[in-house]
């Protein structure tokens, strides 16, 4: 069997029938997992992605690792269903602060399903704490074991850039950020993610520094750019997904699961 030359990975954040900011509907979200499993793409986990990158593990020719930002509750009612139907895998990255306890909420049923309101309530619920109406509880996040694993978004989702002027008390904070969602992965589910990604994005070269130090091997951003083997761990690129039930997705996964025209797009539309 032929290895990947270049993987693609797909960042989601609401698999959602409300429309809003980030979100992808069912039905367009059914449509695009259809399609991998109908083309014969492999859904990696994020150890066998880490080492395609670390030149460890011969990823299959059709790779990709499909992930989403901070844990939202339509993860396990929309998209989790999608996914374990069609035999796929997904990555979380959960911001565990976010995170609630109580019973897992049912999985969708004709009969109805909880609420799963757009981008800008679930920001709205968060910050007036309220954060279990719309957000993943652990034990949803145990139900999805097997076919979704979970890996941090940090603890409290705070762009530590923007809110500590001191260099030497932004390290601080910033580490214990990234310290309390490792040590909270590991006591709920029985392991320490060495897999990060950024908040909106944001790192610089300390911030590298820092998660390393806490152990984070594979940092993800929110760079659209073409993993191969030579992409450092520390600066994994993704693709933001669109809400398309056309051409548009087919054709994004053939372009960034070749290294070559991959490259050439980003250099030409930019990233």
């Amino acid at each position: 069997m032929r290895a990947a030359q270049a993987v693609p990975v797909l960042m989601y954040h609401h698999v959602s029938p409300a429309p809003g900011l980030v979100t992808v509907s069912p039905e367009s979200f059914q449509s695009q997992m259809a399609y991998l499993a109908r083309a014969g793409y492999t859904t990696l986990t994020a150890d066998q992605f880490l080492g395609f990158l670390e030149g460890n593990y011969a990823a299959p020719r059709k790779s990709v690792l499909i992930t989403f930002d901070d844990g939202y509750l339509d993860n396990y009612v929309f998209a989790f269903p999608i996914l374990k139907a069609l035999g796929l895998r997904a990555t979380i990255f959960a911001v565990t602060g976010w995170l609630g306890e109580g019973p897992a909420r049912h999985e969708r049923l004709d009969a109805g399903w909880p609420d799963c309101p757009n981008h800008r309530a679930c920001m709205e619920a968060i910050a007036g704490a309220q954060a279990d109406r719309v957000m993943l509880r652990w034990s949803e996040i145990e139900a999805m074991q097997g076919v979704v694993e979970v890996h941090s978004h940090t603890h409290t989702h705070t762009r530590w850039d923007k809110t500590v002027a001191s260099e030497p008390a932004r390290d601080a904070a910033l580490a214990e950020d990234l310290s309390t969602s490792r040590e909270a992965l590991r006591a709920r589910l029985g392991h320490s993610s060495g897999h990060l990604c950024w908040p909106q994005g944001y790192f610089d070269a300390r911030y590298q520094t820092i998660a390393r130090e806490l152990g984070f091997r594979a940092l993800y951003t929110t760079d659209k750019h073409v993993n191969t083997g030579a992409t450092p761990p520390e600066n994994v690129g993704r693709i933001v997904i669109k809400d398309r039930r056309d051409a548009w997705f087919a054709r994004r996964m053939w372009i960034y699961s070749h290294a070559r025209w991959g490259r050439l797009y980003t250099a030409l539309r930019g990233k």
